[in-house]
Formats: structure tokens, sequence, C-alpha cells
């Protein structure tokens, strides 16, 4: 397995660095495991930039990949496309407020876009990972209409009856 490199701050040139990666499979699987998503068929990649702006870093790029998962109306397998446009800003952790455990802690608009490196490094397999489940999605489904809504049994005549799924018969009980 081979996740994404993680970058020093300090090999971050002063006109920024571009970086053109593909996504190794078991990485990505690992990442999808949790979502129940698998990788779909590739390619899977990232275009990635990071300039600095003094000890802040900007990470911005896209990614694109495909995942299969099981559609929610009919759990039929499908395959979808993933792929966003994402920036970012980091600062070193040191510069961080600190807060103690349980605090409430109100944060301004400017402080929503920003989070923290630490080590003097950009785990680019860290944003990535976070990028990628965030644009997951979280009830995947066939596009327009599913082709086998819930559950269809064969009837007799040849054709398919649709049927009450038996995890939605509760549901029954309530009407």
């Amino acid at each position: 397995m081979s996740p994404p490199p993680t970058i020093r701050v300090d090999t971050i040139p002063e006109e920024g660095l571009s970086l053109k990666l593909a996504l190794d499979v078991a990485w990505l699987a690992q990442v999808l495991g949790d979502a129940e998503m698998k990788p779909g068929e590739g390619p899977h990649s990232a275009d990635l930039r990071l300039d600095l702006d003094g000890r802040d870093v900007i990470v911005s790029g896209t990614f694109a990949t495909r995942v299969k998962a099981s559609c929610v109306a009919c759990l039929e397998d499908i395959e979808l496309p993933v792929s966003a446009e994402f920036q970012l800003m980091l600062s070193p952790a040191a510069s961080a407020k600190a807060h103690r455990a349980h605090e409430e802690v109100e944060l301004t608009t400017g402080e929503l876009d920003v989070d923290v490196y630490t080590d003097d490094a950009i785990d680019l397999s860290h944003w990535l990972r976070e990028q990628i489940l965030l644009e997951a999605p979280v009830h995947p489904r066939h596009e327009g209409d599913c082709p086998r809504p819930l559950h269809t049994t064969p009837s007799p005549n040849g054709g398919s009856e649709r049927a009450i799924d038996p995890r939605l018969a509760p549901l029954l009980k309530l009407r």
C-alpha cells in the first residue's frame, strides 16, 4: 500500500509545488472501508498544489476517483464517480490556540477554513482521505429511477412482481 506522500514544509519552494498523484487502490480501499465502499475501476488521481504564505500552507487541487457501493433502493452494486476541487489553509500546530478538553470554543468565519499541520510536515494522505470521504455519497443510488426498486420477486406469469422488502416489514405495523 502506497499512501500519498508527506511533504516537509521547508521543501516547498517559494513559487509553490505542483504534484500529480496516482492514488493507490489499496490505500483507497482502506479509506473507503469505513464508508462501506470499495474503489471502482480507475483511474484514481489527484492534482495538488502547495503554496506558502509565511508558515501557513495553502493546499489546493482536485481529485477524481470511482467508488463501488450498494444502491440504497435496490441493494445492487453500482459504481459512481467521486471528484471535487478543494482548498485548505494549514497553519503550524504551534500557532493554533490551545483549548482544554471539553471546553466550548466559538469559531469565527475565518477559522472555519483553517486547520493545522504538525512536525513541519503536510501529510497529504490525511487531507486527501478527508476530501474523498466528504465527497463520497452518503446514500448511493442509481441515477434517475432505480432499475429494481425495493425487492422484486419473479411472478408466475413470467414477469417480476414488486413485493415489500423484508427489511421494511416492521414499518407496515405502524400503518
